[in-house]
């Protein structure tokens, strides 16, 4: 599993310095030739890179050992650095719509160069790249993270293929639309951190997706001997999964005998992508 975590450290730092340069050279295209959309998407990109700095901290910490104080490990770290993160990303998806909403209103626009179409479609080229390379090492890892940093990619790659194709109607007498794009990307960075957010509470708060759950049982059920799952539940920390189950065997076997099965439950839930579980046996009556 700490292997895995450092593995999937490598995404977050292409994440990272990709982020960087886009940013940066997208808001000083945009500053330079007067386009408020290709700085409301540098400014979302801006987003990604403290989402990759939070990925990184957390995978960091992440792969510190249980100790006294921590039995279940440091994993939920990875939980907390993006709770504080989507805060950070609401905060900028509002300043670039209260920037931006005067000057829809007041008629504040003028028409920006054709470089910054390019510079918009040329960067979603190079995100969905970035996305196709950590998606693969997310699987390849299990990383819950990276996965959501991959997700993140292909959504800023369309974000920014958007932006170059509304940037075009702008080269036809429609510079408004400039203004229009910015405003727009405001209320998907707001989204984003909103999305951030509501996954962060509900993983802290020991909330365990149904669906997971399920496919946890359908597991179980498929191994002789095991009889029925009266209870499962599941934490999530970080990109781990710890799970305490109780299975009905039947009455009759030895008490070596359960404890074969809960064995054969415990590997299988390993295999399936549980980091650990706690199986208790309960005879059938």
């Amino acid at each position: 599993m700490a292997n895995n975590l450092r593995i999937a450290q490598r995404g977050a730092y292409i994440s990272l310095v990709t982020y960087i340069i886009l940013s940066i050279l997208k808001y000083v295209v945009g500053t330079t030739y007067n386009s408020a959309a290709l700085k409301a998407d540098s400014l979302n990109n801006l987003t990604d890179i403290f989402v990759s700095v939070a990925v990184l901290i957390g995978l960091k910490i992440s792969v510190k050992p249980a100790d006294k104080n921590h039995p279940y490990g440091h994993m939920k770290t990875e939980n907390i650095t993006t709770l504080i993160v989507s805060f950070i990303i609401m905060f900028v998806g509002i300043e670039v719509i209260s920037s931006n909403i005067p000057k829809l209103i007041q008629g504040d626009y003028s028409e920006p160069s054709t470089l910054t179409i390019w510079v918009s479609f040329i960067s979603g080229i190079i995100m969905i790249l970035v996305y196709l390379f950590n998606w693969k090492l997310a699987i390849k890892t299990k990383s819950t993270s990276l996965k959501s940093a991959a997700k993140d990619n292909l959504s800023d790659a369309l974000v920014s293929i958007g932006t170059g194709i509304g940037l075009i109607f702008t080269q036809f007498g429609l510079p408004i639309i400039d203004i229009i794009l910015a405003v727009i990307l405001g209320f998907i960075i707001v989204y984003t951190g909103f999305t951030i957010f509501k996954e962060s509470i509900f993983t802290l708060s020991d909330g365990f997706h149904e669906k997971d759950l399920n496919n946890y049982i359908e597991e179980i059920e498929n191994i002789d001997g095991v009889l029925d799952v009266p209870s499962i539940k599941g934490r999530y920390h970080g990109n781990s999964v710890f799970l305490d189950v109780t299975i009905i065997v039947d009455k009759d076997l030895t008490l070596d005998e359960a404890h074969d099965i809960c064995d054969l439950v415990e590997q299988q839930l390993k295999e399936a992508g549980a980091y650990s579980s706690y199986v208790h046996p309960e005879p059938n009556l």
